[in-house]
């Protein structure tokens, strides 16, 4: 099994969090595009995953996607999905 590493995130280098545990070839792919966006403001790091981690990564905000939400309209209608407690919209 491949070696795992943890790409770190963080507006400050003392406050880093987790976003992604995977192979150290696709943290450094993703650290690349995810500074490469101009909006985004912060610190990445690298670092070697503990023994018993399972890759994941964390999911955005728009787990649906973003569509047209104009009203009166069959299909139509602020973006979400349904969950145990009712609509959620996104964010």
């Amino acid at each position: 099994m491949a070696k795992l590493y943890t790409l770190l995130f963080g507006k400050s280098k003392k406050r880093m969090h987790p976003i992604m545990v995977d192979t150290y070839d696709k943290c450094e792919k993703y650290k690349d595009k995810r500074e490469s966006t101009k909006n985004l403001v912060g610190w990445h790091q690298i670092i070697e995953a503990p023994e018993d981690s399972d890759t994941w990564r964390q999911k955005s905000c728009t787990v649906g996607g973003n569509r047209c939400e104009s009203v009166g309209r069959v299909g139509h209608g602020p973006a979400g999905y349904i969950s145990s407690r009712g609509f959620v919209a996104h964010t």
